[in-house]
């Protein structure tokens, strides 16, 4: 495990990573116009039903936040908070915002290059990825390990990860046994993730918005119960970011560095932009344009990490919870205790539970996709069966290993990804205009 935790500190998580989401972000952000590609998104709700694939727009929409919006929102920002410090929320703020010009761009990308298999389901990111490195030899090599990477990412952070997070939560709250949690997930997503993602968006989209109105409601009154501190914890979060400060005899900029390693991974772990996951759902839906495709995919990222991360953060910087505990889990459930008591503690579990099913059922549905692109249908079945009985693993494991590993496949699955963006990038704009074109011509 230390040779992972090197790799990811120094390698994957250092500072080319940083600068390649950075930059790919930023690419994005001036091609695009900045955010005036969010012009006229008011258009994407008045068309927004089921089609002939029975998946409307904002279905997709709740089945990617359901993926999203798992631990990553509570647990890992506590964690971001503890290793990088209150600095790590500013960076986490940036790295969204350039993140919801990447996930435009793929999920554009998506929408243009998706064609569907036997199964019906849509064949990218592959296809672009393909496209992008030479549809031959070397873009089929690089999307099948980009495929692969996606596999394994989806056993360890889309899986075990996320359930024994609720396990933890579980036990620690209400006494439940590891095995039951496992169980209980295990049976959950074999219904969740069993049918795809028709089956998958139909419980999403009443699911998703009642449990993160409930969360909302929760977040917002831990932060009103200190509401006086608000401009003590701002300060905080401004000054940790641009700290020049050395860490353990470090150069100067160490707090800085730290906190812009901590806040991009773990925004990138909560939202998946550049990761080209997303892609795998949005494509299905019944979007019939890639502009609008690329606006609900913003949507994504602005209320997984903008809204419910920052929640959670404000939440742990002002009852003070990240100054009594060092655990990711002990921190988001002290929060929550200090102004709702046991009651608090039992709330936050159950919320945790429902979270990281719907993720882990959506990179179900992920990993069957790049299982059916890798081997074909046949194979779907046995890599379906490990990942229910990985539910169960998940939940009476240690999982120190596993996050360290969820890390490393998630930086280097983004790698093929955000490169492949960045060489197609005049294809995104290009596109578009011929769609206007198009349009103007009719």
């Amino acid at each position: 495990m230390d040779i992972i935790r090197w790799l990811n500190e120094n390698i994957v998580w250092g500072v080319p990573m940083l600068l390649l989401f950075s930059f790919t972000g930023f690419i994005f952000t001036v091609r695009l116009g900045g955010f005036r590609v969010l012009s006229g998104i008011g258009e994407i709700f008045r068309k927004s039903r089921d089609g002939e694939s029975g998946i409307s727009p904002f279905a997709a929409l709740t089945a990617t936040l359901g993926t999203t919006l798992g631990t990553g929102n509570i647990i890992a920002i506590g964690t971001a908070i503890t290793f990088g410090g209150a600095g790590s929320v500013f960076w986490m703020w940036v790295a969204a915002l350039l993140g919801m010009m990447t996930c435009y761009a793929e999920n554009y990308l998506g929408h243009r290059y998706k064609t569907k298999s036997k199964k019906g389901d849509s064949e990218v990111p592959f296809r672009y990825i393909r496209k992008a490195f030479g549809d031959k030899k070397a873009g089929k090599v690089i999307a099948e390990i980009f495929a692969v990477l996606c596999i394994g990412a989806s056993f360890g952070m889309g899986n075990m990860a996320q359930i024994n997070s609720a396990g933890t939560v579980l036990k620690r709250s209400a006494g439940v046994p590891l095995w039951v949690t496992g169980i209980v997930c295990a049976v959950l997503v074999l219904f969740f993730a069993g049918k795809g993602v028709k089956r998958l968006s139909e419980i999403t989209v009443w699911l998703i918005p009642f449990i993160s109105l409930l969360y909302v409601i929760g977040c917002t009154w831990v932060i009103l119960s200190g509401i006086d501190r608000i401009g003590e914890v701002l300060n905080k979060i401004l000054s940790e970011a641009f700290s020049l400060e050395a860490i353990a005899g470090g150069t100067a900029g160490g707090v800085m560095l730290n906190a812009m390693a901590w806040g991009v991974k773990r925004g990138v772990f909560s939202n998946e932009a550049g990761l080209g996951t997303s892609v795998m759902i949005n494509a299905d839906s019944d979007c019939d344009t890639a502009r609008k495709q690329g606006q609900w995919a913003m949507l994504q990222v602005f209320i997984d990490t903008i809204v419910m991360c920052s929640l959670t953060a404000f939440a742990i910087l002002i009852s003070g919870a990240d100054r009594i505990s060092a655990d990711g889990i002990d921190i988001a459930a002290i929060a929550f205790e200090s102004v709702m008591g046991e009651a608090g503690n039992v709330f936050l579990s159950v919320l945790v539970l429902i979270f990281a099913v719907a993720t882990v059922s959506g990179w179900c549905i992920y990993g069957r996709k790049c299982i059916r692109y890798l081997m074909g249908e046949q194979w779907t079945k046995g890599y379906f069966y490990i990942f229910i009985l990985l539910c169960f693993v998940g939940a009476i494991s240690k999982t120190d290993f596993v996050w360290e590993l969820s890390d490393l496949l998630n930086g280097l699955m983004a790698i093929p990804n955000l490169i492949a963006l960045l060489i197609l990038r005049k294809e995104i704009k290009g596109y578009e205009k011929r769609n206007n074109l198009i349009k103007k011509s009719r």
